[in-house]
């Protein structure tokens, strides 16, 4: 299972890591500027509508299509938490060992580690209640094929009687997909 993690996780990170590279970093803009002077793509496989290069490397974006596809699909996500609904949240994530979660301290490696061992007995305990769950305040990078945000949590619940509520951070990374955005990757703590 490890092994999966490290061939599939850590290249994900690893794109991120090069695209916000300091050079990277520096330059943003807005839609409509979408010619970099002096800019060329060097790879045949990067020539896609709305892919930018910024001296040879994948070009983060704060606005526009992706991370406006990409905030809808954790918006999506957190409302189904809210209703308990385990079919909702699988709907924008990777069901497949390729989904990491940490919430906390607490691994799950894997939709279905996720889903059988933490979603669904957190949701059928009597002892917990969720009456409200969001993400909000995003910070969102995005080129057409993999994307990360950073966002805030917002918890209310009722826990063995008693009201809770939480303020948190969390980060993901998702993957475009033929079926659209898809968390791979989320850690809220």
């Amino acid at each position: 299972m490890r092994n999966s993690i490290t061939t599939t996780l850590f290249p994900a990170l690893a794109a991120v890591a090069l695209a916000i590279s300091p050079a990277a970093a520096q330059h943003q803009h807005g839609e409509g500027e979408h010619q970099h002077k002096g800019s060329e793509k060097s790879d045949a496989s990067m020539d896609m509508p709305g892919h930018h290069m910024k001296d040879g490397m994948p070009h983060f974006m704060n606005e526009g299509e992706h991370a406006t596809a990409v905030e809808a699909a954790l918006t999506s996500y957190a409302a189904a938490a809210a209703e308990n609904s385990v079919e909702g949240m699988a709907a924008h994530v990777l069901q497949t060992d390729d989904f990491t979660i940490i919430e906390g301290s607490h691994p799950n490696w894997g939709w279905v580690d996720y889903r059988d061992n933490h979603l669904v007995p957190e949701f059928e305990s009597e002892d917990i209640t969720i009456n409200a769950y969001a993400y909000d305040d995003f910070r969102i990078s995005a080129t057409p094929m993999i994307a990360y945000a950073t966002f805030k949590i917002a918890l209310e619940a009722t826990v063995r009687g008693e009201d809770v509520e939480r303020k948190r951070m969390g980060t993901a990374i998702l993957i475009r997909t033929p079926e659209g955005w898809k968390i791979r990757h989320l850690h809220t703590s």
